[in-house]
């Protein structure tokens, strides 16, 4: 059964309901396909004609003997009806947007082997149509290639106590904006409807996400909305019930980061960023920018907003999974638990 969070929003509950069974159905329609059907029916009739019969009378009067000859002419018509029916069948594939992923790591610690891992098994970003990973401290090996190091001192973590900091996670806002200038000058961006940057932690199903935003951006769109995912509606300390953006799953539209791309600058001078986290600074840029936002909250199930279990084949992501052998427990069950259902 469905619950309400605690702390969710009123709205939580019923929208989860729904959520629980237009994901399934979502799942069994991730290549769209449309199937139509025509049935033709044709009639044939044929006709036969068959004349007989000859007979003769002959009459004796006398001595004299006449001969009458009648011939009597039946028409027999038979009719047949031959029926063929023949179906065609016309399959159509709706064509879904493409991606760009990207994840930044730590080279110290854990999360090298992570991303090494996904690669090896081309998990997460490793599933989308183009990737890029970025290291912080140096670079790092994974797979059969090099992260791209990003400029950057290493950062700290948030003070809470400390006036203006939102945030007792990592202060991580310049590694990311200098992390962002990258993707921007890389242009593999541009190549793509959709930008999705992805914590090494999370566990992350591209196709899932792609069926998710099929209605917001056509495929092959290049001048289309400028928009970003929204993916965490919760209340701390009595705060109003808002839509926040939370770093594990950041999605943007083309546009919306040809929109930084132009007016990143001012985001930079004139935004109080220095107390924030990389997601709230990215969140505030989108709306000084007055980019559009998509509620994402069913997308995503993290533990730091709405968790969800790695079963939940509605969620497109999970976070947080630090260490490898939770990693890949949890893509193996969510994994199961979609081709359990296509199965049926």
């Amino acid at each position: 059964s469905v619950q309400p969070a605690a702390g969710g929003s009123p709205w939580g509950f019923a929208s989860a309901m729904g959520n629980a069974v237009t994901g399934f159905l979502e799942t069994v329609a991730l290549d769209l396909h449309l199937m139509t059907s025509t049935r033709t029916t044709t009639t044939v009739t044929s006709t036969t004609t068959t004349d007989t019969v000859t007979s003769t009378t002959l009459t004796k009067t006398g001595t004299t003997t006449t001969g009458t000859t009648t011939t009597a002419t039946t028409s027999t018509t038979s009719s047949s009806t031959l029926t063929f029916t023949s179906t065609t069948a016309t399959t159509t594939t709706t064509k879904l947007c493409t991606m760009f992923c990207w994840s930044v790591v730590r080279v110290d610690g854990y999360e090298p082997a992570l991303v090494e891992k996904q690669y090896w098994n081309k998990a997460s970003i490793f599933e989308c149509d183009e990737y890029s990973v970025y290291s912080n401290g140096g670079v790092a090996q994974v797979g059969d290639f090099t992260t791209i190091e990003i400029p950057a001192h290493e950062v700290k973590l948030g003070n809470l106590s400390k006036a203006g900091t939102t945030t007792s996670s990592w202060l991580n806002t310049m590694i990311f904006m200098k992390a962002w200038d990258l993707v921007l000058q890389d242009g593999k961006w541009w190549n793509h409807e959709w930008t999705v940057k992805v914590d090494p932690d999370a566990v992350f199903f591209p196709h899932r996400l792609k069926v998710k935003l099929y209605n917001y951006y056509a495929a092959e769109e290049v001048n289309g909305p400028a928009l970003f995912v929204a993916n965490c509606d919760r209340s701390w300390n009595g705060e109003p019930y808002s839509l926040k953006l939370f770093g594990s799953l950041e999605v943007f539209t083309r546009n919306a980061l040809g929109m930084y791309k132009a007016h990143g600058t001012e985001c930079k001078e004139d935004l109080d960023w220095h107390g924030w986290g990389e997601d709230m600074y990215m969140q505030n840029c989108m709306q000084k920018m007055n980019v559009g936002v998509i509620n994402g909250v069913s997308f995503l199930g993290d533990n730091r907003c709405y968790g969800a279990p790695c079963s939940d084949t509605t969620k497109v992501a999970f976070h947080d999974f630090k260490d490898i052998g939770g990693w890949l427990s949890c893509w193996g069950a969510s994994k199961a638990s979609e081709d359990a259902f296509i199965m049926k």
